[in-house]
């Protein structure tokens, strides 16, 4: 870009290639990236929401299994996606941490608003389908996640996905990119 830039001569031709080389730059993907980020959000609040209503009728055995496993590929196909994407590393951790903050933000909503209708119904938390030891009121119910610390299992299985999808995801776009061989590039292979 810059042999380019040097050749434009007009001064406001330069700016103008400037900016739009600049914009390219720090867009490469980003319509992908957010579209991962919030398709993501939304792919753990419809299956926490599905996983809720399938249960709903016996209260039982609560949502758990649903909302650590669940997002947690979600988030490493996104981290993969993005790093594969973008060439990067940092380009698929940072969409996906961006998507996992985005996807426990979605997470909350869902418990917040299906929890108050497993306590209604079963007198039961969401999470775990375990009923309350004491009085119960609306934030008892919609912080159930924070209060037992459950937010930090989320954590430790969330968290590595994404590492390991932005790992593979740029290890394997660096290998497409040269060929898929493991040569280093000018290497010439034994006869």
């Amino acid at each position: 870009m810059q042999a380019e830039l040097a050749a434009i001569e007009d001064p406001d031709v330069r700016r103008q290639f400037a900016r739009s080389a600049a914009w390219a730059a720090f867009s490469k993907g980003l319509g992908l990236r957010l579209g991962l980020v919030f398709g993501a959000g939304l792919a753990v609040a419809a299956a926490t929401t599905a996983a809720s209503r399938l249960q709903l009728a016996d209260g039982r055995p609560g949502v758990l299994a649903v909302t650590v496993p669940i997002p947690a590929l979600v988030l490493l196909v996104v981290s993969l996606i993005a790093g594969f994407v973008t060439a990067s590393f940092r380009g698929g951790l940072s969409t996906g941490s961006i998507a996992g903050a985005v996807s426990f933000a979605c997470l909350f909503g869902v418990l917040a608003v299906e929890g108050e209708v497993w306590m209604k119904r079963h007198g039961v938390f969401i999470l775990d389908a375990d009923p309350p030891r004491d009085f119960v009121d609306a934030n008892d119910v919609m912080l159930d996640i924070f209060t037992t610390g459950m937010w930090i299992g989320h954590a430790l299985f969330w968290l590595p996905a994404v590492l390991f999808g932005a790992s593979v995801g740029s290890s394997a776009s660096r290998f497409a990119r040269r060929g898929g061989s493991r040569l280093s590039p000018g290497a010439r292979p034994r006869p």
